[in-house]
């Protein structure tokens, strides 16, 4: 079809105004469960101490005769146990022009690189404090020397372990030696049998656990345990239920929850209410001075992880991930 003759189109036309939606899209996730889920606490200087104590061993042969002279037992010790607290930070730097100027979807450019600076800043530490990381109060990262680093997660669980053959090995005292780290084994399939035998280990140690954080391959791995085939589930006739999101064991119900920001090789067996996430400075905001035609502002946290008694939790460590 042909075009009319000299018609004036948008295409030469000048001082048509721009179609831009008065919104910003963001998919990105934010989610943090362990630190949403953990009681936190007050950390009072950089080094951060607890106590933890233990009762005598069961004696099932505990009767004596009658008129006994009583033999004096021995007193129980704590054990006194630190972590480190460790410094993270994110920033942001805006000049005084982007300020000044009609912006699409937001009013201050500041504000809304701080809020993302903000999500950045936790998801960082649930990973660290998630990790395999091992308590240093001298480590170099990134050309900075001097710098402490938390003992992470998986670098405190000893007692309550299932690892992989080969090199598979739970890490050391920390009293003893308290730069170690869990070290990795052979990568095998999840399956049942090991989660019902890590949750037991850990019932028969004391601990009651709540919460089971994997990845997302193993998440998918644990919704088909044979125990879902004996389970009935009312759904309705436009659904389909395929995820198992409570895992009633003989240990007591569990939560299955995929985590994104976690080693993927492991599941995390969690009693909840011997965790801590404890802050000596949390989530502190300040501006830099001022250099130039623009302001930068800083959002840190100083932090650290409480084990209270890792005997209470678990791992089932060295998964396949795909």
């Amino acid at each position: 079809m042909a075009v009319i003759t000299n018609v004036y189109t948008t295409g030469s036309a000048v001082g048509i105004r721009e179609d831009l939606t008065d919104q910003i899209h963001r998919v990105d996730v934010e989610d943090t469960p362990f630190m949403s889920m953990a009681p936190t606490g007050k950390a009072k200087n950089t080094i951060h101490e607890w106590q933890t104590r233990a009762l005598s061993a069961l004696d099932p042969d505990n009767a004596k005769p009658e008129g006994q002279t009583t033999a004096r037992a021995a007193g129980t010790d704590n054990v006194r146990l630190s972590n480190v607290c460790q410094i993270s930070e994110k920033n942001a730097t805006v000049s005084g022009t982007l300020e000044a100027v009609d912006k699409a979807g937001r009013n201050e450019e500041m504000a809304l690189q701080m809020a993302d600076r903000t999500i950045e800043l936790r998801k960082d530490m649930e990973s660290i404090l998630l990790s395999n990381q091992a308590y240093d109060t001298n480590a170099t990262v990134g050309g900075e020397t001097g710098v402490r680093r938390i003992r992470g997660m998986e670098a405190w669980l000893r007692t309550n372990t299932s690892r992989g053959s080969g090199a598979g090995a739970d890490p050391a005292d920390p009293n003893q030696t308290p730069g170690t780290t869990a070290t990795d084994g052979t990568q095998r399939a999840f399956t049942e049998t090991l989660l019902l035998d890590t949750l037991q280990e850990i019932f028969v140690a004391g601990g009651n656990v709540s919460i089971a954080m994997m990845g997302a391959f193993n998440k998918r791995v644990a919704s088909s345990f044979t125990g879902r085939a004996a389970s009935q589930v009312s759904v309705g006739k436009a659904e389909i239920r395929q995820a198992a999101s409570l895992y009633d064991s003989d240990f007591g119900t569990i939560k299955l929850k995929p985590h994104r920001y976690m080693r993927q090789r492991s599941c995390l067996l969690l009693d909840m209410d011997n965790v801590k996430v404890c802050y000596l400075r949390k989530f502190v905001r300040f501006p830099l001075a001022k250099t130039g035609d623009g302001d930068t502002r800083v959002i840190l946290s100083e932090f650290t992880l409480e084990q209270c008694n890792e005997k209470a939790h678990g791992i089932v460590a060295d998964l396949t991930t795909s």
